[in-house]
């Protein structure tokens, strides 16, 4: 007859062979090395671009003829103790830039360094074609498999570089501005609230508001503003019809309409659309 303590003992022999089994199995799982073939892939930021494209345009800089875009990529794998080389080719689909023009060749091939897996690579771009103040061009890219990095995740592997002279619609707009865009608006933007972009990170809601509202005040009385920040040397000039132009002193042929709407009962500026920004 087998008693309790025989019972006991059987248990906590049996609890002791299972752990050391599974002891066993986690040792030689964690000096399993890695077979997977290595990838590389681009590895942007979605907290400061589009998954896979980034909006440039010379409008911030002018007089500015070229610039360089530096797009990021990732290895999914090993990182080895020499170098390692990737390819980066454009993609004939949808591409309307064009080469010598709006970008510079690119590379027959690009080095991820030894011992890392994080690289930048250089696109040279152009502001040359006096078309780009009024339309954009699209360079779309994408990652080619070498000897030593493969291009397994056929979702990362793509990157497009938007390239303008013009304003355009930044990836945080929607965010705190809202569906309208205009780049008449997006210039007012820039004119009264003084920083370039906005952040999408929640915790910056309250800095990025204050910024919303000091481009509302404006848009809602641009006279106390003007009379506010003399140093911009911005004007509103009485036209014979009733309305303003809106510009600055330094450039006075760039003039943005400031009219009456009728049915609102006040004024509105005017985008390059017609339409009154709101």
């Amino acid at each position: 007859m087998v008693t309790d303590n025989q019972m006991n003992m059987k248990k906590i022999f049996l609890i002791t062979g299972i752990f050391v089994i599974l002891l066993a199995s986690c040792r030689k799982a964690a000096y399993m090395p890695y077979h997977s073939s290595d990838n590389i892939y681009f590895d942007f930021d979605p907290a400061t671009s589009d998954r896979d494209s980034i909006v440039y345009t010379f409008a911030y800089t002018p007089g500015k003829e070229l610039d360089t875009v530096w797009l990021p990529v990732r290895i999914s794998g090993n990182r080895i103790d020499s170098p390692r080389t990737y390819k980066v080719a454009v993609t004939d689909s949808g591409t309307t830039a064009k080469p010598g023009v709006h970008y510079a060749a690119l590379q027959p091939q690009y080095a991820m360094p030894a011992h890392e897996g994080y690289s930048v690579f250089p696109v040279v771009i152009y502001n040359t074609d006096t078309l780009l103040t009024t339309r954009s061009v699209a360079l779309n890219l994408h990652l080619a498999p070498t000897g030593s990095l493969g291009t397994a995740f056929s979702s990362l592997i793509k990157a497009r570089i938007i390239i303008s002279n013009k304003l355009e619609k930044p990836y945080w707009w929607n965010m705190w501005l809202g569906g309208y865009y205009s780049q008449v608006k997006h210039e007012l933007f820039l004119i009264s609230v003084g920083v370039l972009d906005l952040s999408t990170d929640g915790l910056d809601a309250p800095k990025n508001l204050y910024y919303v509202g000091k481009l509302n005040s404006f848009l809602a009385n641009p006279f106390t503003w003007i009379n506010n920040n003399p140093d911009k040397h911005y004007v509103l000039e009485l036209r014979p019809d009733g309305n303003y132009d809106f510009y600055n002193e330094n450039t006075p042929n760039h003039r943005i309409l400031y009219k009456k709407d009728p049915s609102a009962g006040k004024f509105f500026f005017i985008d390059e659309n017609g339409a009154n920004v709101i």
